[in-house]
């Protein structure tokens, strides 16, 4: 749901007077975490996907639940900016139940097809069937949208807290006035002058 997520987040700021160009003056601290990240998840699904070996069957899971840390390390160093903390807390939810579960974020068959299904009975890189012996399964993804002209998405609780964070970020981006706020405020001293004569 990012993606929707996100157009929401900038039709309802631009509709409410929000500037998009403000984004641009955005900061983002250590922003090349979250590229490599993706990358690393990317890779690791792809890998799954065309049957290669990453070596042990340690691996896998280690470099998707290692990408996850990663973006944590990202979204603390900017937690000062607005939304950041639901997102951190959204991250950390999904990294605590991929870590105890093998590297996979479980999903809830009840909404997979049964192609899907088969797929993911041995995971399938990044994620894999929620089953009674998982742990937090209540953190898993087993939420399920479904609305016309969106697609269907299954999500965990951990999602609807990074999708909050980021429309907070990206609203309160675009309305903050230039110059102002954590985006560009920045504590200063003054220094009186001292008397001549």
């Amino acid at each position: 749901m990012l993606i929707e997520t996100l157009i929401l987040a900038l039709l309802v700021s631009l509709i409410s007077g929000g500037k998009l160009s403000r984004l641009g003056e955005l900061v983002l601290r250590g922003f090349w975490l979250v590229p490599l990240a993706l990358l690393t998840q990317s890779g690791v699904y792809w890998a799954a996907v065309q049957g290669i070996g990453l070596g042990p069957s340690w691996v896998s899971p280690m470099l998707d639940t290692g990408s996850y840390f990663l973006l944590l390390i990202f979204t603390l160093r900017n937690r000062t900016l607005p939304g950041m903390r639901y997102i951190t807390l959204g991250i950390l939810l999904n990294t605590l139940v991929i870590g105890l579960n093998g590297g996979l974020m479980p999903v809830d068959p009840i909404f997979l097809s049964e192609t899907s299904r088969n797929v993911l009975q041995e995971g399938q890189g990044t994620h894999g069937l929620m089953t009674s012996s998982t742990h937090l399964s209540f953190l898993a993804d087993r939420f399920y949208f479904d609305m016309l002209g969106l697609r269907k998405q299954v999500f965990s609780v951990g999602d609807v807290l990074i999708d909050i964070g980021i429309f907070i970020l990206v609203f309160k981006t675009q309305q903050q006035p230039r110059g102002i706020g954590p985006i560009a405020c920045r504590k200063t001293t003054s220094i009186p002058d001292k008397e001549t004569g």
